[in-house]
């Protein structure tokens, strides 16, 4: 079969220098007990691919090191490799994680045994695409071969294209949203960089859930096409007044932020407080586009802020995302679809010209 594979160019590469990212063929995986043959038939592109191409993302392989953490597919035999149905499913893109809501099961001590150890091989807590965890598995290939509880039914509203969009971005989303945003109908919630993939989804959940949304964006048309897709308003984060801006928008009946969704980092507790983030408010970071660090001073201590980090999301809670996307029939938003893996380099030089892009 074909894989999209990581490999080290000749010579090594500094971190940072762009690594060999190449179609190889390699054989079909083997299908262990009460395992499952899937054929790929669409994957989502991640900024997380980006990062592994040029060798930054923790954890990476470089030996049989196949890319991607998003799949969709179908159930086929592993001896004529025929499709068992047509029902379409989604891979869970991370393993080691099962249920616990604080974090992964797999980093205690005490973990069992089938969340130590995968049916990859691998141990402990990992994503799917090229890294050591999961023994290199990835998604960008025609084959994958996991543990038949490692698979979710797709949204019967959608397409494979659509549904392979789904995975990463919508169980960070979710559990940023409703597992430590504790996020309800009637809410204001702040999202950040909504240019962003998980942003875009927050966006479309927290809508669907009935909170009231706010944004900030890098570009009017990022704004514009937020508002179009449920937003009440939003302010560019370049504008230094931008807190200013969004309280602004607050409704009147309820003028206050509930929660803020941050991809960025840095000085957002205080420019959140400003903003009109209540005592007790609740700012949720999975990125740190702006800074590897989140500044929180005594002030707000004083506030009762409640500062918390998400990444990712436990099965349980990827389950979960997948079924309130059905039930609100929410629609990923799919920036470029490429027609097979030997375009891949496409996609990655288009996650390189992410400024401007949705």
């Amino acid at each position: 079969m074909k894989a999209l594979q990581l490999e080290k160019p000749a010579g090594g590469a500094k971190r940072g220098e762009r690594h060999v990212v190449a179609v190889r063929h390699v054989p079909i995986p083997p299908v262990g007990n009460d395992m499952v043959l899937v054929k790929i038939l669409a994957a989502g592109m991640n900024r997380r691919d980006e990062w592994s191409a040029l060798g930054l993302y923790p954890g990476l392989v470089f030996e049989n090191a196949t890319l991607g953490c998003d799949g969709c597919g179908v159930l086929v035999d592993p001896a004529s490799l025929s499709p068992i149905s047509d029902q379409l499913y989604l891979l869970i893109p991370s393993r080691g994680w099962d249920a616990d809501e604080a974090g992964p099961e797999a980093a205690l001590p005490t973990a069992p045994a089938h969340l130590r150890t995968n049916e990859f091989g691998g141990q402990g807590f990992g994503i799917l695409g090229a890294t050591r965890p999961v023994c290199g598995a990835g998604t960008f290939c025609e084959y994958i071969a996991v543990h038949r509880t490692q698979l979710v039914p797709a949204p019967a509203h959608l397409t494979a294209v659509q549904s392979a969009a789904l995975p990463c971005a919508a169980v960070t989303a979710y559990r940023a949203l409703f597992t430590k945003g504790r996020v309800a109908a009637g809410h204001n919630v702040l999202i950040t960089g909504i240019g962003g993939g998980v942003a875009i989804q927050a966006l479309q959940m927290a809508v669907a859930a009935g909170a009231t949304v706010l944004v900030t964006g890098g570009s009017p048309a990022k704004i514009e096409r937020a508002c179009a897709m449920g937003a009440r308003g939003g302010a560019l984060y370049k504008d230094t007044n931008w807190p200013d801006q969004v309280r602004a928008h607050l409704p009147p009946s309820r003028p206050w932020i509930d929660a803020v969704i941050d991809s960025a980092g840095g000085a957002i507790v205080g420019q959140a407080l400003q903003a009109g983030l209540r005592d007790g408010g609740k700012v949720v970071v999975f990125g740190m586009t702006v800074s590897p660090s989140v500044a929180l001073t005594m002030r707000d201590v004083l506030k009762n802020v409640d500062l918390q980090g998400s990444t990712l999301g436990s099965a349980r809670e990827f389950r979960a995302s997948i079924e309130f996307i059905e039930a609100h029939r929410i629609v990923p938003s799919i920036d470029t679809v490429l027609p097979g893996l030997e375009h891949a380099g496409e996609g990655l030089a288009a996650a390189q010209r992410r400024q401007g892009r949705h």
